[in-house]
């Protein structure tokens, strides 16, 4: 393990080691703790899911990372923070992902929904136990599922999916090429058949969206939003709360009755959260615009096009550290990825998606009988 990061590699390789080492030690300790929960005496859900959840969320996907970040790649706490793209936001980015967060809920009903019915259509039944709630709510577990199902994921998750793993793929990987295996990372993570594909949809946008607006605060409230949703929504249905009581049941009467209107409300659905999205973008490119106008002296602003004419090879540089798409001479020029992973380099990243594609086939064929 010491000489797979021997301190003689280049810094662009060290960390992209390290983060292989991490992503392989969480599939197989994830795994571990699966099979841990599963052979655990008879014990309530919420106590289960709590002990899962803090074994892979807390020691896992954020604890054992950052002391990899901290005392093998030697990063202080703000270097990690910078690795990891936790930079400050501008408010209304925040405002709009929780709006995107709540687009993004309804999108992924319906993209699971119409997975599992292509699972349902090749022979696998296998669903998961309904969860029983108490005769009376209880505010203390209402909180406590919160947490473990919308904050710690929200954070936990995004520090070691869109954090460093993304940098590293970021400046490795072309950028489709980067959203495709963020997506694939994620989607296989989870390690869940049912899960895998909502899931990889939902990796590859919050890996765009932290690319483009140069943070993960927003993929952290969307990610908290979304899985907050979705345990309201339970306990709203479970307790028949005014409004949100009859979530499901009216999905599932739309889809009977009405399924024409049903569509279309998804689609308004999706119109909406592209829009959303195509705000930040925007507001994004006039910070950059305006950025650029300040700092870059040899240049010329082509007011028409709202676009930067680099004049001169020598501000290459200047793109590579803000990591954008420039204008050179009226040619686009994007900067080269910073390191080519080598196969050694890729043998814990192998391993760790060889890892969680067989456990999320297994979890496949055990639905299968």
């Amino acid at each position: 393990m010491l000489r797979y990061l021997d301190k003689d590699l280049q810094k662009e390789q060290r960390e992209y080691r390290a983060v292989a080492i991490v992503l392989f030690a969480v599939a197989v300790l994830t795994l571990c703790a699966r099979m841990l929960v599963g052979i655990l005496p008879d014990m309530p859900d919420l106590a289960i899911d709590a002990i899962f959840t803090t074994i892979v969320q807390i020691l896992l996907f954020l604890l054992m990372p950052f002391l990899i970040y901290k005392f093998v790649l030697k990063k202080n706490v703000k270097e990690i923070a910078e690795f990891a793209s936790i930079k400050k936001i501008h408010w209304l980015y925040i405002v709009l992902a929780a709006f995107l967060g709540i687009c993004a809920y309804i999108v992924t009903i319906g993209i699971s929904s119409i997975w599992q019915a292509i699972l349902y259509a090749t022979g696998y039944t296998h669903s998961s136990s309904p969860v029983i709630y108490p005769e009376v709510f209880n505010p203390g577990m209402f909180i406590a599922e919160m947490v473990l199902t919308a904050v710690l994921p929200a954070i936990c998750e995004e520090f070691l999916i869109r954090g460093g793993t993304l940098t590293v793929m970021r400046g490795s990987f072309k950028y489709a090429a980067t959203l495709v295996l963020m997506g694939v990372i994620f989607g296989l993570f989870h390690q869940s058949v049912t899960q895998v594909f909502y899931t990889a949809c939902f990796g590859a946008l919050m890996a765009f969206l932290t690319i483009k607006l140069d943070s993960i605060i927003p993929a952290m409230v969307i990610h908290f939003v979304n899985n907050g949703l979705s345990v309201f929504m339970s306990y709203a249905d479970a307790y028949k709360w005014p409004l949100f009581g009859g979530w499901f049941d009216a999905i599932t009467n739309g889809l009977a009755t009405n399924p024409t209107g049903v569509l279309a409300i998804f689609v308004l659905v999706i119109l909406i959260g592209v829009g959303i999205v195509t705000l930040m973008m925007y507001m994004k490119k006039r910070e950059q615009l305006a950025k650029q106008k300040e700092v870059i002296l040899d240049a010329a602003f082509d007011q028409t096009n709202k676009r930067v004419i680099m004049m001169g090879e020598e501000n290459k540089k200047f793109v590579e550290q803000i990591g954008m798409q420039t204008q050179i001479y009226g040619k686009s020029y994007e900067p080269d990825p910073l390191y080519k992973p080598t196969l050694r380099d890729n043998a814990f990243m192998f391993g760790a998606l060889a890892v969680t594609a067989l456990s999320t086939i297994a979890t496949y064929v055990w639905g299968l009988f």
